[in-house]
């Protein structure tokens, strides 16, 4: 170990830092087993931190990561505005104002308290969880309807004093109550909210008295200092340079209109530094994203990527600056709507943030920097929210978690996750079906992959989640519902595919209850129904009655590399598996299967091999259409999945060594295909909205080596029509 103080133990630095995150966790779980919410008991949406008295993270838990910006803001934010106010042990704060004290969205509420050792403040513990009503004009705290920050919830700033000396302040409680729609439920989770913020206390002033006050705060400096240094190792091992990605939000709530989220990155040496510039204005939408929920979402596609194994602290973000002008669509002012801005504009921001990484690993000399490029995540949440009185007269808010089923982006050396959750998401959970149905009068029909989702590629983007559902105990329930990830789905990378899109479907007056009462299985195929109401990417207010069946199917992940140079066994294993279908198989793939003499499905290798080469020969045709000639051949599947690379001589494709020009761009050389994106993904068995716009069109870019047909790369692109421009 290298340190400038040689006093330091490394044994007892890392006793220390392990005691924090430990710390963290424990007080995770004290919240998991106090709370009455699934949404923190079954889908674990919180998170659990330590800061040091100027709003420094000492530890963060591994749950929702893009709350370490919202966190880190929140504390902040509290200690400017309480200056010298006297602060004692047993106090605590409340705040959810995104404007404010930079919460994700209202939801996320935040508790603060703080740590003294004696008469001295040495931290902060904070706690912060979604719950599931903060009151404003749509039950559950997203109002797609909003055009203002103040229709959506009881706004908390920084500074209010929920527990004073470790009593309720019983006029704040009343006043917060009198807001919400499920008063009991959201007081039990703000008092499992302080029962996580004491263990944390309890558990730390132990640790201090253990190890002592100073080698306490010598450590935990330390710990900061070694974090910062092993990120900005890897960062200066990414070449030098300034790259550009765009990313879109779909439809803010009102209009179904395209929001750009555009960022340049600059890498400098050992930095990064992420600049929003040109992103579009704030919107009169809900789909705004706090300052606070940028930083967050910028951390939780840097930290997958490039600090990996590096426990988090303060040190992990040191070396990267964000910044974004004041009054876009990733920091809005009061008074934009705000309430879904993490799950739509936020998740794009990571998006853009693993567009932008992948893109610059790639172009590494060093393996394990050029291993972090990746297909793109599905994210941008799915929600369905429904509200309304069951048949014994109770109101009820379901928040349903299974919207945290999307598909994650492929690696270099495996398959995407299934149901990986957001990208954010460190220990995604999704809901159990009986859970659900024992605390809401829901009852689920079936709940499997949306096979119709992954990014294809010599590895697969991860299969989101499709599911349905009827009312089982209620007559009717009012719907808000957003599927932000509708038709701009998630890019592939170095020739894998993009991924499929979410959305929801209302199957009306259906048979449910006679195929139940009849012992038939009620399958999509099987059900009869009066209207198939396919519902738009933001909607509120909209009525399910019990005969009524709700669908909902979530985004896949972006593939990695030419499906062509996927291996035919694994290809054949999906065919089995339920993965693709073998018309998928042999149009996509290339493969080509029969069966034996026993009936059982093989890989025809010479017929896949043949298969192959002709996909190849159409593809390095100007048209795609009329077969081309391929110059440089690929006899089998590549295990050099990477982008394009560079040598002496110039570009060339790393599957193939097929040579790709010397220009500063590889794409000058491809041969570029252009379609509309609903229409290609169709094509290769993939779902993605179809949208009808004057102004804009989404397409896939695909760009083909013209002397192998290797497929380099497959994006989606927004192009403005000539109306527009």
């Amino acid at each position: 170990m290298t340190t400038s103080d040689t006093r330091i133990d490394p044994i007892r630095l890392e006793v220390i830092r392990m005691r924090l995150d430990s710390i963290v966790e424990e007080m995770g779980i004290a919240m998991i087993r106090s709370s009455g919410s699934p949404v923190i008991t079954e889908a674990g949406d919180f998170n659990t931190a330590l800061f040091d008295p100027t709003g420094r993270i000492y530890a963060y838990s591994d749950f929702v990561q893009f709350h370490i910006g919202s966190g880190s803001v929140a504390v902040q934010e509290l200690v400017k505005t309480i200056g010298d106010e006297p602060v004692y042990p047993g106090d605590a704060f409340i705040s959810n104002d995104p404007h404010t004290s930079g919460a994700s969205h209202p939801p996320d509420t935040n508790i603060i308290s703080p740590i003294f050792a004696g008469d001295e403040l040495v931290g902060w513990a904070q706690s912060q969880a979604h719950l599931v009503d903060v009151g404003g004009m749509t039950a559950g705290g997203f109002a797609p309807g909003a055009y203002d920050c103040y229709s959506e919830a009881l706004r908390l700033p920084p500074g209010v004093k929920i527990f004073d000396r470790g009593e309720p302040v019983e006029a704040v409680r009343r006043l917060i109550l009198n807001n919400v729609r499920v008063p009991a439920l959201f007081w039990n989770d703000v008092r499992s909210l302080i029962a996580s913020n004491n263990t944390g206390i309890r558990r730390l002033l132990a640790s201090i008295d253990e190890f002592g006050i100073d080698e306490f705060k010598e450590c935990t400096r330390m710990s900061f200092e070694l974090a910062e240094k092993v990120v900005r190792s890897r960062i200066s091992r990414i070449p030098d340079g300034v790259y550009q990605a765009e990313e879109w939000t779909e439809h803010n709530g009102h209009v179904d209109e395209l929001f750009r989220v555009a960022c340049t990155m600059t890498k400098t040496a050992d930095r990064i530094d992420f600049d929003f510039t040109g992103s579009s204005p704030q919107t009169d939408g809900f789909v705004n994203c706090s300052f606070g929920a940028l930083v967050g979402s910028v951390a939780s596609a840097v930290v997958p990527i490039l600090a990996w194994d590096v426990p988090f602290n303060e040190g992990v973000m040191t070396a990267f600056g964000v910044e974004a002008e004041t009054g876009s669509i990733v920091k809005p002012v009061p008074p934009a709507p705000i309430s879904n801005g993490h799950l739509t504009t936020g998740a794009r921001v990571s998006r853009v943030i693993t567009k932008l990484l992948s893109e610059a690993c790639s172009r590494s000399a060093d393996d394990e920097i050029v291993g972090r490029a990746q297909g793109v995540w599905a994210d941008s949440w799915t929600g369905g929210i429904s509200a309304g009185t069951d048949d014994d007269g109770e109101f009820f808010v379901l928040f349903n978690m299974d919207g945290g089923g999307m598909g994650s982006g492929a690696q270099p050396m495996r398959d995407g996750l299934d149901c990986a959750g957001m990208m954010t998401q460190v220990n995604n959970m999704l809901p159990d079906v009986e859970m659900n149905e024992m605390l809401y009068p829901v009852l689920y029909l079936w709940k499997q992959l949306n096979v119709d989702s992954a990014g294809h590629g010599a590895h697969r983007g991860g299969l989101g989640l499709q599911f349905a559902w009827t009312l089982h105990g209620a007559q009717e329930v009012t719907q808000t519902v957003f599927a932000p990830n509708s038709a701009v789905v998630a890019d592939g990378f170095a020739g894998g595919l993009p991924g499929g899109g979410s959305g929801h479907r209302v199957l009306r007056e259906t048979d449910v209850a006679f195929a139940l009462l009849n012992g038939v299985v009620p399958t999509q195929d099987r059900l009869t129904f009066g209207d198939n109401e396919l519902l738009g990417i933001n909607q509120q207010s909209v009525t399910i009655r019990n005969q009524d069946v709700l669908v909902q199917w979530i985004a896949g992940g972006g593939g990695f590399g030419d499906p062509l140079l996927r291996d035919p066994e694994a290809v054949l294993s999906d065919v089995i598996n339920g993965y693709v279908t073998a018309t998928v198989a042999r149009k996509v793939y290339g493969v080509i299967l029969r069966p034996d003499p026993s009936g059982e499905e093989k890989v025809d290798s010479s017929a896949t091999a043949r298969e192959r080469r002709r996909i190849r020969s159409v593809r390095v045709s100007a048209s795609g259409e009329e077969p081309g000639v391929l110059t440089t051949d690929v006899d089998s599947p590549a295990r050099d999945l990477a982008a394009p690379k560079r040598d002496e001589e110039g570009w060339y494709c790393p599957s193939s060594g097929a040579r790709l020009g010397d220009a500063d761009d590889w794409r000058d050389a491809a041969v570029r295909v252009r379609t509309p994106a609903a229409q290609r993904l169709g094509e290769l068995g993939v779902r993605a909205r179809e949208r009808c716009s004057k102004s804009e069109r989404i397409l896939i870019e695909e760009l083909f080596s013209p002397e192998c047909g290797t497929l380099l790369s497959a994006r989606v692109l927004v192009e403005p029509t000539e109306e527009r421009a």
